[in-house]
């Protein structure tokens, strides 16, 4: 089935790139171990609709049907659209450049806490996601070592979101 074998490439890839165990995966989207190792190695023959749809959902993506993709890569605005996530609660916005060196450099700004805080807790995992594809892309760090950043400065900020512990 070509697109359980999609699937199962594209879970192994975004589990390992965020940094996650089977286990951990498995908790977050209420499936067992062995099920996610089975689809990762390509020996379980059905998956639910349900089932796959939590698990696209936990890693940052939906499921669904496509038409004729755009060429215009949805991911080239993730650093402002996360940006402006981060900032909508508060009076003094991150702007995207500053977003980019917390996520670079690892240090964030005093007057800036709250919206990192906020954007770790609270933003759609596809945003971050997309912003760690983003820096890849333009700043030459793997997404992986974005997915890392971001999971020290969220134990540092105390976050409490299910995909940092």
């Amino acid at each position: 089935m070509p697109i359980l074998h999609e699937l199962a490439t594209f879970v192994k890839r975004q589990r390992r790139e965020m940094g996650l165990t089977q286990e951990r995966l498995a908790a977050l989207v209420g499936l067992s171990r062995a099920t996610i190792n089975q689809l990762e190695t390509g020996k379980i023959s059905n998956l639910s609709l349900t089932n796959a749809e939590q698990l696209a959902n936990a890693l940052g993506y939906g499921l669904g049907v496509t038409g004729v993709r755009s060429s215009k890569d949805a991911s080239s605005d993730a650093l402002a659209t996360a940006a402006r996530t981060a900032s909508v609660s508060y009076g003094d916005p991150l702007p995207p450049e500053t977003l980019r060196s917390v996520l670079l450099r690892g240090f964030v700004p005093p007057d800036h806490l709250a919206q990192l805080r906020t954007l770790l807790d609270e933003a759609p995992v596809g945003v971050l996601s997309a912003v760690a594809k983003q820096l890849e892309r333009e700043d030459g760090v793997s997404a992986k070592a974005t997915w890392q950043r971001m999971r020290q400065l969220a134990a540092v900020l105390g976050c409490t979101r299910g995909i940092w512990s």
